[in-house]
Formats: structure tokens, sequence, C-alpha cells
């Protein structure tokens, strides 16, 4: 039984003109995400983005049948949440924002988590993830949190490392244990008030900035604020020392095989009632 994981797309809505398509949507998905996901012997599928409102739309796009056949749903890294998503106002007036993208991963969220499947938010992903709980974020960390530590460098970009510390109790205490970890930081956004349900399960030391939640009413609905798909095989390079990111992508894929192997069990045991049912009527 091989696991399929959906992973949202990233969407370029006015792409280069070297790349061809100047007056076209592009949609992607970053090849370290895809590389980190099927290292460890599953498949991992984009889920297109279909604009419902193009002209020319003939059908809804099956979101029931996506989640169907999917095992699971990673969330990737990208552009700020639109800050309307949570009832806020922008934090400037130049700040770019993608409601697009908020929508479709939003509705993607409502038809995995309604069916109990395994969600894993990434950075912008885990956001939303409080987001979609009615949770809100700060906009700017570095404007909003007194005391933070740099939490993003666009010249160090993934090299930017910081230490995090995992709740007491948490499932990443689970996963690693309660030593302090380091581990890649790219945001300036973070969570604030946290949305219905959810728990903090990480956390910044120094000036505590939420780094990780998770829902413990649902099979596994988490968010990181790192990039575990930088963090293959415990760092970029010898000496690194990042978080190893395969600890958390098998607890991910525990989840999805044990929520599948459910299904599939009671599917079976459906068929074999079926033909039974067949075999007395043919007698």
């Amino acid at each position: 039984m091989t696991l399929r994981i959906g992973i949202s797309a990233r969407l370029l809505h006015n792409p280069p003109a070297g790349l061809g398509l100047p007056t076209k949507r592009l949609q992607f998905l970053e090849s370290g995400m895809a590389q980190w996901i099927m290292s460890h012997g599953v498949l991992a599928l984009m889920i297109p983005f279909i604009d419902q409102r193009m002209p020319g739309m003939r059908k809804r796009p099956p979101i029931h049948d996506l989640v169907d056949n999917l095992d699971g749903l990673v969330l990737q890294g990208g552009i700020d949440i639109s800050p309307a998503t949570y009832g806020e106002k922008p934090w400037q007036d130049k700040a770019e924002y993608d409601p697009i993208r908020d929508e479709y991963e939003l509705e993607l969220l409502r038809g995995f988590i309604t069916a109990d499947k395994p969600v894993l938010g990434i950075c912008r992903g885990c956001q939303l993830l409080n987001v979609y709980f009615g949770g809100t974020l700060i906009q700017d960390i570095p404007s909003q949190w007194p005391g933070a530590i740099l939490h993003n460098d666009t010249e160090r970009y993934d090299r930017l490392i910081h230490e995090v510390h995992f709740m007491p109790g948490s499932r990443l205490s689970d996963i690693y244990g309660y030593e302090p970890r380091r581990i890649t930081s790219i945001h300036h956004q973070c969570v604030d008030k946290l949305g219905t349900g959810l728990v903090l399960e990480a956390r910044s030391p120094i000036d505590l900035v939420p780094e990780g939640i998770r829902h413990p009413g649902h099979r596994f609905v988490m968010g990181v604020q790192w990039h575990p798909e930088f963090h293959m095989s415990g760092g970029f390079e010898a000496g690194d020392g990042v978080l190893d990111s395969g600890p958390l992508m098998m607890d991910f894929l525990k989840a999805a095989m044990r929520r599948a192997g459910r299904v599939r069990s009671l599917a079976d045991g459906m068929a074999r009632v079926r033909e039974r049912a067949s075999a007395r009527i043919g007698l």
C-alpha cells in the first residue's frame, strides 16, 4: 500500500517574461518538498488550483474526490496570509498577499480535516492552520514582537538558524525529546492568538515566538514554523547540526498509514459481506 500525499500548490500570478508565459498564472512545487516526502517511499502529488471564477467553468472541482484519493496533506510555505482572512488590517500599505491562494488552501484544509486525514503545515502552512481554527497572526515580528531575535534574513535565507524548545507533553517532544534543537528560520510572521482547540508545540527560547502548533482533537493536525524540507539528514553540511526532518515526516506518515489502513479494512470487510451475500443468492 503506497501512500499518496497531496501538497498544496504555490501560485505565481505574474511570472517573469523570461519564463515564456508572461500572461499566465503558474503553479509550482518546490523540489525540496517533493524530495523530502518521496524519500520516505510515498507518492507526492501537487494538488492543482482551479479558479472557479474563470469563464467557461463547467463543473465545480471535485474536492471530495481529491480528499478521498489522498492520504494526507502538506501545506507549502510562501507569501503572507491576507489579514482580511482573520479580520485585521494590513500592517503596512505595501504589504503583499495572495487571497486567492488563501481561499484555495483553506478549502483543502476543510476537506482533509473534516475527513480526519493528517495535515502538516510548513511555515505559512502553520500560520494558515492557526487562521483556519480562528486564530490570528503577528504580521511583522521585528516591529510587533518586542525583544524578538532575528527570524528572517534575505541574504542568509535558509542559513539563518536558531534554537527551538519543544513544550512539555507535546507531540514534538515525543518525537524529538526535550533537548534544545536548531532549526532554519525564514519568516517575519508568526502565530499570535491561538485558534480554538490548538496547543503550542514549540517556541523560540529567547523571545518565546511560537514555532509549532497542534490540534490534539484530530489524528494529526500540526504546523511547524521552520522548513523541515531543508533539514534532510540532519543538516546541509557537516557541523550545521540542524534538526533531522526524518522523524517528523515518519510520524506524519504513520498517522496517514493508520487512517488509510482503517478505511481500507472497512472497504475489504464490506466487499467480503457483499461476496457472501452474492453466494447465498446464488445458492
